[in-house]
């Protein structure tokens, strides 16, 4: 088999031509990578945000950390955020018969998050803290 001119220019479109393709599809991937990593980055800081000044005010607590940073979502308006906090929050508080009243309120906030009641969200996890040592 001899490759003549023809044959080699059509093997040089065909690998250039691919590497334009993978190098196209490659860059369209890294953007879109790029652009999800930049609004999970920005989401996430917000979340340590409120997280930081969260736990330095409620006294190494896991419980009230969470709430506490729910609370901060919520007023900032990332509903996401103090859904995720509150669950942590009654995830810490559950077969502890001594925060039972406090994991209603827990409760009480996650379900006026769902009826897209603000006011009762922090209402209910407000009563939730002071019912935590």
């Amino acid at each position: 088999m001899t490759l003549n001119n023809s044959n080699f220019v059509i093997l040089a479109i065909i690998a250039i031509t691919s590497l334009v393709l993978f190098s196209y599809g490659a860059a369209a991937s890294y953007a879109q990578t790029n652009a999800t990593d930049n609004s999970t980055s920005a989401s996430m800081t917000s979340n340590v945000t409120a997280s930081a000044g969260a736990q330095s005010s409620s006294s190494g607590n896991p419980a009230k950390s969470s709430i506490d940073a729910g609370i901060s979502a919520m007023k900032s308006g990332d509903s996401e955020g103090a859904k995720k906090n509150l669950y942590e929050a009654e995830v810490a508080l559950e077969d502890n018969p001594n925060t039972a009243g406090a994991e209603k309120h827990v409760e009480a906030a996650l379900k006026a998050l769902k009826d897209g009641d603000t006011k009762g969200v922090i209402f209910h996890a407000e009563e939730a803290k002071k019912g935590l040592p």
